[in-house]
């Protein structure tokens, strides 16, 4: 079964997502280089997380 596509009319809404995931990345880089806790909004929680190296990258 296939999903719809959403279709947003607003052109700087449309591109919410891809900036949310670049900050979201961006995020992660700084807290690996300050050894910081990322903090994130999870299960109804916010939590601090340890950010470690991906492997293979």
């Amino acid at each position: 079964m296939k999903t719809a596509k959403k279709v947003v009319l607003d052109k700087d809404l449309a591109k919410v997502g891809i900036a949310l995931r670049r900050a979201a990345k961006q995020a992660r880089k700084i807290a690996l280089q300050t050894n910081t806790p990322l903090v994130i909004y999870e299960n109804e929680r916010v939590i601090k997380k340890r950010v470690s190296r991906e492997k293979g990258r």
